[in-house]
């Protein structure tokens, strides 16, 4: 090609408004576009380079950057939103969200026996039992236990009886339970009805703050030096079993929830959800905390700064030669040359 050829292309190319770049362009584009997808990206040079670019420090360096942060503005922008889940569900979908439910089988859970030593569960536990049982006991109305401060023969019996049921339930939580049981039914018939009234009604109202006692109980239980050390060998033994555990023994409760009908249903529910404006607003602060991160930086130091820039660039330059050349040997390229330069590839 003589040389004022090359001059009037190059000038013509590099004008704010030619006419000859979109056409060569939009030629690049259309030839791009008619390719198949394996010719376009080397898939297994891309995983290899992908895979080495997934090292530790790389991966803490995109936490720290990236994940954590947008998890911490993912969590604000939930905590300040008013919406329901029901929002991002259509109404041609929960028919079938609640058909898919109702064929659930409950997890088996197999995979879990033995994960955690039943003693330890117990010796967890038992403090809290104890607990209580002994606010039940303390709510009895009979003489002895500060339900009643009647101190007859019968009464001094019902004292011992309770006092030696309070001695023993330091034992099992499970032996606590019956012997207070016991105990309950052994006094009740030498005490009359009003005391079994009043039993039945301490008893009835336990139970409206027997939640309150259990969950207080087990509070300080967990906040006990014991209590901690305990949930601390429990946590190794459970973190042990699951790492020791075969993936497809999990799995097994996986598959007795209908995958295949909740992923019918997703299509529907994110096509829903996609435009709404509390998902727009936090795709678009995510974008542009990114930018704001990465968006100046060159795609050479993004590739340098994970370690694969001489392998990236290898392979995009060998893929877009490929690429390349068959688009200049293509009619296209020869017709949009010869029609604006009088000359052929």
């Amino acid at each position: 090609m003589p040389e004022s050829q090359l001059e009037r292309m190059v000038e013509a190319l590099s004008r704010e408004q030619s006419p000859e770049r979109d056409e060569l362009v939009s030629a690049i584009v259309d030839d791009v576009l008619s390719r198949k997808l394996r010719d376009l990206v080397d898939f297994e040079e891309a995983r290899a380079i992908a895979t080495r670019s997934l090292t530790k420090e790389n991966l803490e360096r995109i936490f720290e950057r990236h994940v954590i942060p947008g998890y911490g503005r993912y969590i604000g922008a939930v905590s300040a939103s008013t919406e329901t889940v029901g929002a991002f569900v259509p109404d041609s979908a929960r028919d079938d969200i609640i058909k898919a439910i109702q064929k659930s089988k409950l997890p088996r859970g197999k995979w879990t026996s033995g994960a955690v030593d039943r003693m330890l569960i117990t010796k967890l536990f038992a403090p809290v039992w104890t607990n209580l049982l002994l606010s039940f006991a303390k709510r009895l109305p009979l003489p002895g236990i500060g339900g009643g401060g009647n101190t007859s023969g019968a009464s001094g019996a019902v004292g011992r009886g309770v006092s030696g049921i309070a001695g023993r339930i330091t034992r099992t939580a499970t032996k606590q339970a019956e012997r207070l049981v016991d105990a309950g039914k052994s006094v009740m018939g030498g005490l009359g009805t009003e005391v079994e009234r009043r039993l039945q009604g301490a008893a009835k109202e336990f139970s409206n703050s027997a939640e309150e006692v259990f969950r207080e109980a087990l509070q300080d239980r967990l906040k006990s030096k014991e209590g901690r050390e305990i949930v601390g060998q429990i946590s190794r033994q459970v973190t042990d079993h699951v790492l020791v555990t075969k993936i497809a023994e999990i799995h097994e409760d996986a598959s007795r929830i209908p995958m295949n009908d909740i992923l019918r249903i997703a299509p529907s529910v994110v096509s829903h959800s996609a435009p709404r404006a509390f998902v727009e607003k936090v795709v678009r602060a995510e974008i542009d905390a990114f930018l704001a991160v990465e968006g100046d930086r060159p795609i050479r130091d993004l590739l340098e700064e994970l370690g694969i820039l001489e392998e990236a660039r290898g392979a995009i330059v060998r893929r877009a030669s490929t690429i390349a050349r068959g688009f200049f040997a293509s009619p296209a390229f020869g017709d949009w040359l010869s029609r604006h330069f009088g000359a052929r590839p």
